[in-house]
């Protein structure tokens, strides 16, 4: 056994997303995947555990996993980041738009009917070219997912290169213009770790590129 890994999902996300990375693995790790907005479940915080423990997040997932890196330097070995935006490299504009985008989204999973709201989250140009995972509403607590665009926005999210570890690992799919370009920034401006780039993946490389996900994954807590 080589550690443990905490496995956090993206938005409208469950633990299970991360099964076929799991599968693929070989590091012999143990996972630890919540469910970040289901219905009774506690909110979800930096668990204890013994011995070695690494970081892995996808999209929203990743913005969260950025936030225990920072504050919590010490428990972490390094992190896998996928589809991740460190907040860094936006506008005044940007943060405005982000911010307005942020409230309507709060106020649509917490009232808008299931299959309308997640019908319009899903047809977003990030999420182009992919096919979507079905999702039931009924694994899920509204209030959490409304809750998720007011405490984690995007619009707030700022991340130190310097309080993170060396080991990192951000990962994008190709065909994900907007991550590759947040990866080549990252890059630029000095951030740790290394950037790989997932051929014809776009931004859910859970779903799309799992053995990808789960090499990067082997060769960081190798």
């Amino acid at each position: 056994m080589n550690g443990t890994v905490v496995a956090l999902p993206g938005f409208l996300g469950r633990g299970t997303d991360w099964d076929g990375v799991r599968a693929a693995s070989q590091a012999g790790l143990f996972w630890i995947c919540p469910d970040l907005f289901a219905a009774g479940e506690e909110p979800v915080g930096p668990p204890a555990a013994d011995g070695p423990c690494w970081l892995a997040g996808y999209s929203f997932g990743a913005r969260l996993a950025l936030r225990w890196l920072q504050d919590h330097p010490e428990r972490w070995r390094g992190a896998l980041l996928l589809s991740a935006n460190p907040g860094n490299f936006q506008t005044e504009e940007e943060h405005v738009a982000r911010r307005k985008s942020d409230t309507a989204w709060a106020a649509a999973f917490a009232a808008e009917r299931w299959e309308s709201v997640t019908r319009r989250w899903n047809g977003q140009a990030v999420f182009r070219g992919g096919s979507a995972p079905q999702r039931e509403e009924r694994d899920f607590d509204r209030a959490k997912l409304s809750a998720a665009f007011t405490d984690h926005s995007a619009a707030e999210q700022f991340t130190d290169p310097l309080r993170l570890p060396t080991r990192l690992v951000w990962m994008a799919g190709g065909r994900d213009g907007k991550f590759v370009r947040l990866q080549n920034q990252m890059r630029d401006a000095g951030f740790p770790g290394t950037f790989p780039v997932v051929g014809e993946a776009g931004h859910r490389l859970l779903l799309e590129a799992p053995e990808a996900v789960a090499g990067a994954l082997d060769d960081l807590v190798a």
